[in-house]
């Protein structure tokens, strides 16, 4: 018997259709095998990530409590500079101008600089102080130098801006001379 053209296709069909039903039972078996391998590996994956955050969580706590604790070791150590800088003022004549907030820095508040060194550098700060304020207070404009001072905290750089603004007032004088006054004119009626 002479196979026809259509008998072909219809055979064709039937066996992609066969074959296309083993592929599929093959993917559902090769899809079964996959998640019966990985259930100990999935298992292992959700308690090492429940690990995780609870290591993350308590991380982030302890954190938090060594900040805390950095913080009030920082107020604390701030508190015994203020101390010991509000006994030394007591030397100084210039505590109105200059108070602890002019001298302390957050590095003096670190845990790696001691309390011996802020010590060290307040009194030299406080002399240096005492020092320019003695040089401003033998120069001509001194109340204007101390003035510029407070802000820069250097003598050499308050005494140039006083003298700038010194020559810039002469100059502005010199230019905005005021016109000479006229005589009042009378009238008589």
């Amino acid at each position: 018997f002479p196979v026809t053209i259509e008998e072909n296709v219809q055979t064709s069909k039937k066996m992609l259709a066969a074959v296309n039903g083993r592929i599929s039972e093959m993917e559902k078996r090769r899809v079964a095998i996959k998640k019966e391998i990985l259930e100990p590996y999935m298992t292992f994956e959700a308690q090492v990530k429940e690990i995780v955050n609870i290591v993350k969580e308590a991380d982030g706590t302890v954190r938090s409590q060594v900040k805390t604790l950095e913080e009030k070791e920082r107020e604390q150590k701030q508190e015994v500079i203020r101390e010991i800088f509000e006994k030394r003022m007591k030397q100084y004549d210039f505590g109105e101008l200059f108070g602890f907030d002019s001298f302390i820095s957050s590095k003096h508040l670190n845990k790696s600089t001691s309390i011996n060194s802020v010590e060290m550098e307040m009194v030299n700060w406080l002399e240096k102080i005492e020092t320019d304020l003695n040089v401003i207070n033998s120069l001509p404009n001194a109340e204007k130098i101390l003035t510029e001072y407070l802000d820069t905290k250097d003598v050499g750089i308050a005494i140039r801006i006083v003298n700038e603004y010194e020559e810039r007032m002469k100059k502005v004088a010199q230019v905005a001379k005021p016109a000479p006054k006229e005589p009042a004119k009378t009238t008589f009626t």
